[in-house]
């Protein structure tokens, strides 16, 4: 196949010697479709061993879901995060970080935050990958206890200050009869020989991001099995916080029919193959690979000004400009707090933006339509309802009515009690204007109807001068989308992406805004050299290659940045 480099080829997977190891490597370059080779191995394992005898796990959700969603023969439950096959295997335990008010009254000094149960299964939650203030003090040295875990440091290597902590954190967990995150891992290895439903096949992707603890789980499990995969590249090892390591996945050594490299890129342009390639190159290991740019030029551009801290006025102006030729657009940084001027920049031109990979978090999603009550829903249920929203437009039902008319100041406005009485309505029932007279005082409904009569701004201005004052803040942004781009630009999914290079791995977009900088840990870590050096290049390299056709590399803010 033209996607093969001269190593093993993809159709002699689980057909060579498995002497010396049954396990299959798949290194997936940005953009060398990884994922349809995986959906396609999965295929002809099912062909082989039937739909129940394959395990599919993933380093987090969205990746799982991104399987998923090839209509694969198998059954969902099939596909899942390691996390989450082991919290199903060992019987659903309760999760200490999910239960933490106890430890954090007897151990104020440590106190933690609580985590959301589904959010760390799913491999979904930000943190330290986001460069963000971790919440409590105790959160650190809980991350830190499970990296030094995950890669199998033994104690007698950790610090004092971990040890102890290690200490007090095990006796709570016992006492409560609970199981962190990295017990389940932990448990499974020791005690769950065989992977959950005795699979044929295992097939592991996104293998680069697992720490050593997962893959020593994934390699117990996959000596039990017939044969198994593991789908990923050394190249975008970025979640090093967790343990992850280039190491766990290049090592062992195996046979190099064991290997498969798919070498053409569908994504990455020339330009932008040529400064990623050049900046993974500097890195002290990797697997050597054939690695083929999209036959397309594309461009990079250095700006010679415009930083995180000052992008509004340079390069907004140059991404609204490939905005309006319909080209989609993302902003990435190595910290969550190098794109809050970005953000601002875009809330104050009322251009819609989202990051559809870490979906929980509001400041990235600020327009997230379908979650009950969010402002977006409200200015868009009230837009909906006005003929010039277009196709899609229709009368307002009791449910739309009740949405946007529940942050109206209801004095003078609306008649008594009716902000309970709409809740109780069918919300599927047309508003008729029989039932708008029963819901507003005579002079609001004449105002609402004037307003009806002009185009939809007029109704929207209406809006924005009747709600609350807090709900005047909330929904300021949606209605500024609205009133500059359309009310469409409610309903349709955002052009524009933000948010760090860690949240948005297997993204893309055809325009990526990359600033350079770095925190002053990732910065120490830069100098350092070596792994912890290369950790930071592979960073960028990832980030770089989220590139269709035009790469910015912004200009630096401080010293503190990686050179590309």
């Amino acid at each position: 196949m033209p996607n093969e480099q001269a190593t093993g080829t993809l159709e002699e997977i689980g057909q060579r010697d498995h002497s010396v190891t049954s396990e299959y490597r798949i290194f997936g370059p940005p953009g060398t479709g990884k994922t349809t080779n995986l959906s396609r191995q999965i295929r002809h394992a099912v062909d082989r061993y039937g739909s129940g005898s394959v395990l599919v796990t993933s380093f987090s959700r969205t990746a799982a879901a991104e399987l998923a969603g090839r209509d694969l023969p198998i059954n969902p439950d099939r596909i899942g995060t390691l996390h989450s096959h082991c919290f199903h295997a060992l019987g659903a335990p309760v999760i200490a970080e999910s239960c933490v008010e106890e430890w954090n009254r007897e151990n104020p000094r440590l106190a933690l935050t609580p985590a959301k149960k589904v959010g760390k299964l799913d491999g979904e939650e930000a943190g330290a990958d986001d460069g963000a203030e971790l919440a409590k003090d105790g959160d650190g040295i809980l991350q830190q206890l499970s990296r030094f875990r995950g890669l199998m440091i033994p104690q007698q290597g950790w610090p004092l200050t971990l040890r102890q902590f290690e200490e007090k954190w095990t006796g709570y967990k016992r006492a409560l009869g609970v199981l962190d995150f990295t017990d389940l891992i932990e448990r499974c290895l020791h005690d769950v020989a065989i992977a959950p439903r005795n699979p044929a096949v295992i097939i592991a992707d996104e293998a680069q991001d697992l720490n050593r603890m997962q893959l020593t789980l994934i390699r117990k499990w996959g000596e039990r099995a017939n044969y198994f995969v593991l789908g990923g590249d050394d190249d975008q090892t970025i979640f090093s916080f967790t343990g992850a390591s280039p190491d766990a996945i290049l090592d062992p050594d195996i046979p190099e029919d064991h290997k498969i490299i798919l070498k053409q890129s569908f994504r990455v342009p020339h330009a932008v193959h040529a400064v990623a390639d050049k900046l993974i190159r500097q890195v002290t290991r990797r697997q050597e690979k054939i690695y083929l740019a999209r036959p397309v030029e594309g461009a990079v551009h250095r700006l010679s000004t415009g930083t995180y801290k000052s992008p509004e006025y340079f390069i907004l102006k140059s991404a609204e400009e490939h905005l309006q030729q319909g080209k989609s657009v993302m902003f990435l940084a190595a910290c969550s707090y190098m794109l809050q001027p970005v953000v601002a920049a875009l809330r104050k031109r009322g251009i819609p933006f989202h990051n559809p990979y870490r979906k929980t978090n509001g400041f990235w999603n600020p327009l997230r339509i379908g979650q009950k009550g969010s402002s977006a829903s409200r200015v868009l249920a009230l837009l909906v309802g006005h003929p010039d929203f277009g196709e899609g437009h229709r009368l307002w039902t009791h449910g739309d009515v009740a949405l946007w008319a529940d942050c109206v100041a209801a004095k003078g406005i609306l008649k008594h009690g009716m902000k309970k009485k709409l809740q109780q309505h069918d919300p599927a029932q047309a508003a008729t204007m029989e039932r708008l007279d029963e819901i507003f005082e005579t002079g609001a409904l004449t105002s609402l109807m004037d307003a009806w009569d002009g185009d939809y701004r007029a109704l929207l201005d209406w809006w924005r001068r009747l709600v609350t004052g807090d709900m005047r803040g909330r929904g300021q942004f949606p209605a500024d989308v609205a009133a500059a781009h359309g009310q469409r630009a409610l309903a349709d999914p955002p052009q524009v992406v933000v948010g760090t290079i860690h949240s948005v791995k297997g993204g893309q977009a055809d325009v990526v805004y990359l600033f350079p900088d770095l925190s002053q840990a990732g910065d120490a870590q830069y100098n350092r050299g070596g792994a912890a050096r290369d950790s930071v290049i592979r960073l960028f390299y990832v980030g770089a290659t989220r590139a269709r056709e035009t790469l910015y590399i912004c200009q630096r803010e401080t010293g503190r940045a990686v050179t590309i």
